[in-house]
């Protein structure tokens, strides 16, 4: 069968010059900005045009505390001045980064690169040391709109909505939060502050709290191998604000007293983070007294920051590096520090297939090869031992109910079932999660 194709063409009437080029080859340097986007797991990678997983994670939202977004902002700094790093209408969280050069090899290979992230608060410790990061509460969750679009695996009690308010989105939205409402589990603003924000999806510990059904999404994400950092680079006249800013101290109508006022200038356009009212700098005066041509209104507080508005704001000016997370190689009360390599360089297929770490079981709980039986004092294969009496949660510690019995995937959580011999880890080997 044969036919005619027709095809569209287009011809090119012009070009845009690009603002990072121009900024890069500038005499006059801004001050550089990489912005880190880790996406954990890779397999829901990339974002869909709503910011939600796709791939594999397609009609879900991103486990909780994901994707993690920080900023490093290469340049001097005024010591006592914090940092607002938004782009593109999304905030990074400022923090001391280091990445190792990008080196390419003879082979047009390009060589693995080392990054270290500061470990504030154990941020990124509480991350690799959980080894139940992707998961559903497949008895507890509905459907709720994150984004602007419906995802399944939603803790009902971040969502403020009736199942009427849902039932346009379809029938098994109104049934799962029509139920989730009749089992007590009411919207509540303490778990959306709990959670960082509304519509979130359960955590393994929430799914335990409410009597859930937790089913993994992965066997252990400990170390986060796999998960996707998307490196931003551009420079600071491109972000929404500029980065240096100061603290409100006094307000008399349209003179603002400042902390610091070092990172203004007259003409600058400023905004408080309370709403979009912008005014511009007419004058600054001793002790701290900025003029502008017009109040911010009543909304403006005591210590709110005075952000600068980028005059030069873009945000389409920058250059995008992919990576993929290969190993964890250190972790402390500091610093962790991870192996990368390109996106390019990644490949699905891996050999050796399994990997050999000293304390993680790679094995489905009750699973062929883990063979564990359940609790109740019932016989454990290949073996003259007899399971735990009682369900064991994923804290080893004794659970309240045999739906609450999920493993730690630790060799502590299988000698505590008398299921040692059938450990799917590697205790001689060396190669381990790391601990703080």
């Amino acid at each position: 069968m044969s036919g005619n194709v027709t095809t569209a063409i287009a011809t090119v009437s012009g070009t845009a010059p690009s603002g990072f080029i121009a900024a890069k080859n500038a005499f006059v340097q801004n001050p550089l900005v990489r912005l880190y986007s880790i996406y954990y797991p890779g397999e829901w990678y990339p974002p869909n045009d709503a910011g939600n997983p796709t791939g594999d994670g397609e009609g879900r939202a991103w486990p909780n505390a994901f994707p993690i977004k920080f900023a490093e902002v290469v340049a001097d700094t005024v010591d006592d001045l914090s940092y607002n790093v938004v782009h593109a209408g999304t905030t990074y969280m400022p923090l001391p980064v280091d990445v190792t050069g990008i080196d390419q090899g003879s082979d047009g290979k390009i060589n693995e690169l080392t990054i270290s992230i500061f470990n504030v608060d154990n941020i990124i410790s509480a991350l690799v040391e959980n080894p139940h990061l992707t998961g559903n509460n497949i008895s507890n969750s509905v459907i709720a709109y994150v984004n602007g679009e419906p995802v399944h695996g939603i803790d009902p009690r971040t969502v403020n909505a009736t199942p009427a308010d849902v039932g346009s989105v379809g029938e098994e939205a109104f049934d799962s939060l029509t139920r989730a409402r009749a089992n007590g589990l009411a919207y509540h603003v303490d778990y959306v502050n709990f959670y960082g924000g509304a519509n979130a999806s359960f955590t393994i510990n929430q799914t335990t709290n409410v009597k859930g059904v937790w089913v993994p999404g992965k066997a252990d994400t400990r170390d986060l191998l796999g998960a996707v950092v998307d490196i931003k680079t551009t420079f600071a006249n491109f972000l929404d604000y500029w980065p240096e800013y100061s603290l409100i101290t006094e307000i008399n109508s349209n003179v603002l007293t400042v902390s610091n006022m070092t990172p203004y200038r007259i003409g600058d356009v400023v905004k408080t983070g309370k709403d979009a009212n912008t005014a511009t700098i007419l004058a600054i005066t001793e002790h701290g007294n900025v003029h502008l041509d017009t109040a911010l209104f009543s909304t403006t507080e005591i210590t709110d920051p005075l952000y600068i508005v980028n005059a030069d704001i873009d945000s389409e000016s920058y250059l995008l590096d992919n990576f993929k997370i290969n190993q964890l190689e250190s972790m402390n009360e500091h610093i962790a520090k991870f192996g990368l390599v390109s996106w390019l360089q990644y490949f699905k297929i891996v050999t050796p297939k399994r990997k050999y770490y000293k304390n993680t079981c790679q094995w489905k709980y009750k699973g062929e090869e883990c063979q564990y039986p359940g609790s109740g004092g019932l016989a454990i294969p290949s073996s003259d031992l007899v399971s735990n009496t009682n369900p064991i949660a994923a804290n080893n510690e004794i659970a309240n109910t045999e739906a609450e019995d999920v493993c730690s995937k630790s060799l502590e959580g299988c000698t505590i079932r008398n299921n040692a011999r059938h450990f799917g880890g590697f205790p001689g080997t060396g190669r381990t999660v790391p601990r703080a």
